[in-house]
C-alpha cells in the first residue's frame, strides 16, 4: 500500500509542480520572445532592402528627368544659336559696307 501523505508534503509537491510549470512557461515565453524578434529583425532587414530598391527606383528616374530635361535645353539653345548664325549671315554684308562708308567716307569705292 502506498504511505498517506501528509498535508506538508502535499503542499510541497504542489509547489514543485507550480515551479516546474511556471520555469516551462517562462521558457516557453523567452522563446516566443526570441522568435519574435528574430521576425522583427528579417522584416526590418526585408523593408530596408526594399526601400533601397525602390529609392534607388526614384532616383535612377529623376536622373533620367533631368537628363531629359537637360538634352531639351542643349536642344533650344542650338537652335537658338543655329538661328542666330543665320541673322548674322544675311547681315554680315550689310554690316561690312556699312563699316566701310563709316571708315572711308565719301566717294565709296564699293559702288
Amino acid at each position: 500500500m502506498t504511505e498517506p501523505v501528509s498535508p506538508l508534503q502535499a503542499i510541497n509537491q504542489k509547489e514543485l509542480e507550480l515551479r516546474r510549470r511556471i520555469e516551462e512557461a517562462h521558457r516557453q515565453a523567452e522563446a516566443r520572445i526570441q522568435a519574435a524578434r528574430q521576425e522583427a529583425e528579417q522584416i526590418i532587414a526585408r523593408a530596408d532592402r526594399e526601400g533601397r530598391v525602390e529609392a534607388e527606383a526614384l532616383y535612377q528616374r529623376e536622373i533620367e528627368e533631368a537628363q531629359r530635361q537637360a538634352k531639351a535645353i542643349v536642344a533650344a539653345a542650338d537652335e537658338d544659336a543655329t538661328a542666330l548664325r543665320c541673322q548674322a549671315a544675311e547681315r554680315l554684308d550689310n554690316a561690312a559696307r556699312r563699316i566701310v562708308e563709316l571708315v572711308l567716307p565719301g566717294d565709296s569705292f564699293l559702288t
